[in-house]
This record gives C-alpha cells, sequence and structure tokens, in this order.
C-alpha cells in the first residue's frame, strides 16, 4: 500500500476531528484482567466465522481482456481499467494449486484484538483514538502492523494448537475469486453497488474511514469486506517479479523483502479494490488505521465444535 495524499488528509481528519479531545480515563485504554472465558468465546467465534474453501487449481493474475468491459461499466466516475489495476505487478497470469484451507469471513476487529493484548499483558491498539468515533469502534477492523496480524494469528493457533496463519496471496486471492473465476470485486454480484455491496456513496475519499465490518453483502462465499473497508495483510513478502517464477502448488511468497504484500481496497482508495490488485506495505511494526488482515486455518479437517 502506499500513501495517498488521500491517507494524508484523513491522518489530518483524525488530529482535528477535536479541538479539544477529552480526556480518556485510565481505565478506559489500560489493559484489563485476562478472562479465560473470553479467550473461548473468542476461539468460538473465530470458529463460527470461519469459511471452508475446497482447494483446487486456477490462473492467478490479471487476466486483462475479460476485466475490462466489466470495470469499465461499473465504475461510473470516470475512472477506467487501468487504473484499477496495478500495472505489471499483477502479472504475468500464472497457474496455482492450493490446498484445502479455512479463512475468516471478516477483518479482525479492535475488539478482537483486545482479548489477545489482554491475555498477553499487550498495549492496547492506539488508545489514544478511543474517544475519537471518528476512527475507533470496536466492531471496526484494528489497524495494526504485519507484525501484530501475524502474532495474533499465531496466537489462536497456539491457543486451539490448529495451523493458524495469515493468508498467502494466492489463498486471499483464490477466495476473493470465489475459488478462482473471473470475478472483477469481490462482491455478491462482482460489481460495485455503493450502500448496498461496497462502501457508502458520496463520501470525499478524504472523508471517509474504515466502517465496522459486514456492513454489506457478502460473496457467493460468504466474505465480508475483501474489495473495501481496510487494505489486507497476508503473509508473503513483496517482489514485482514474484509471478514470473512462483512455484505452482501453495506459493508462499519470496524468502525476504521490505514490503509486505497487501490485498483488497482500503477506506482511502478506490482503485485497488479489484480481486487481482496488489498493494505493498513497510508497515511491519507500524501501527495505521486503514490496514486490517484476517486469518486463516491451514486444514481441511472439520473444526471443533461445541
Amino acid at each position: 500500500m502506499k500513501i495517498t495524499v488521500f491517507s494524508i488528509l484523513f491522518l489530518l481528519l483524525i488530529g482535528c476531528s477535536q479541538v479539544e479531545p477529552q480526556k480518556t480515563e485510565a481505565r478506559d485504554i489500560e489493559p484489563q484482567q485476562p478472562d479465560p472465558n473470553e479467550v473461548q468465546l473468542l476461539i468460538d467465534k473465530t470458529y463460527k466465522d470461519m469459511i471452508f474453501v475446497k482447494g483446487g487449481s486456477f490462473m492467478m493474475g490479471d487476466p486483462v481482456e475479460p476485466f475490462v468491459e466489466i470495470i469499465n461499466e461499473a465504475v461510473k466516475d470516470g475512472d477506467k481499467y487501468s487504473k484499477y489495476m496495478s500495472s505489471d505487478r499483477n502479472r504475468p497470469v500464472h497457474k496455482v494449486t492450493l490446498d484445502s484451507y479455512y479463512m475468516g469471513a471478516y477483518e479482525v476487529t479492535f475488539a478482537d484484538y483486545d482479548i489477545y493484548t489482554n491475555t498477553e499483558g499487550k498495549p492496547l491498539v492506539d488508545p489514544k483514538f478511543r474517544d475519537r468515533p471518528v476512527v475507533y469502534a470496536p466492531n471496526r477492523p484494528v489497524g495494526i502492523g504485519w507484525n501484530g496480524a501475524r502474532d495474533y494469528c499465531h496466537w489462536l493457533g497456539k491457543k486451539t494448537k490448529l495451523p493458524f496463519d495469515l493468508p498467502t496471496e494466492a489463498q486471499w486471492e483464490y477466495a476473493a475469486r470465489n475459488r478462482g473465476q473471473n470475478v472483477v470485486f469481490a462482491t455478491d454480484t462482482g460489481l460495485l453497488e455503493p450502500g448496498r455491496n461496497f462502501t457508502r456513496e458520496g463520501i470525499p475519499v478524504f472523508a471517509r474511514f474504515p466502517e465496522e465490518v459486514g456492513l454489506y453483502a457478502p460473496t457467493p462465499m460468504g466474505f465480508y469486506n475483501l474489495s473495501d473497508n481496510a487494505h489486507e495483510f497476508v503473509k508473503d513478502w513483496y517482489a514485482k517479479d514474484y509471478y514470473e517464477h512462483s512455484p505452482e502448488h501453495n506459493p508462499q511468497g519470496p524468502e525476504s523483502g521490505t514490503h509486505k504484500v497487501t490485498r483488497g481496497g482500503g477506506f482511502d482508495s478506490e482503485l485497488d479494490g479489484t480481486t487481482v490488485a496488489r498493494g505493498k506495505s513497510s508497515f511491519l511494526d507500524k501501527n495505521y488505521p486503514g490496514m486490517g488482515f484476517r486469518c486463516v486455518i491451514n486444514t481441511d479437517k472439520p473444526l471443533p465444535t461445541k
């Protein structure tokens, strides 16, 4: 993800949202005592929200021609196909074969993440913003760096003894495209209908912010907010030419790098909301309100039920 002028304006909006912000009492921002029951409720909720994605093969990347007409028809503000793609970042198209897995229907929220930080004695994420409704609500996607995102997924894995992780970008795209179909936007129709299956219409980009998860219609597989709300971290390091030599089976991305791949559209941009567009972020430890993530479980076995 690149920091755009809209992102900068958003951060300025945060800073100016209250000229004299009310003081947040210490009890509202200090970590609470861990509650084992709360952890189990989070685990149960996580299982419930996991969607099984049957493995298979697909052609990963931007196929160009099948998307052009759909995008130009879907976009009403004059932006054309070229602005919705990411140039040669998401090419060439290449065959990928994935094992089955589960992926979260929703982006991880502040409320979810707070249970993790409270249990592990870690500081809350962005406590200074929690008295500002423009930024914080418990059911909004938590804005965290890549390391914090993966730590959360691994923590769930430790608690459940299941192979939790961030999705690879191949897993993310395969799920967003309804198991590899030529789906342009990850909505119920594959098109953008603002206010029904996409972020609200009529709000200037610089005045937007991540909304609560699950407000709009999901994809046919049941996933929410894959084309809007927060840019989502995936497991892979970023390399512009990785698609040229990606292995076919369960690609994991380059062995190292300086940026992590991000997928999905964010609140601050409508230009990266397609299912094949790739972004990149150097925010490994730094929190950012527009970043988000969801977890996967790398198994094809049934999940525990109560």
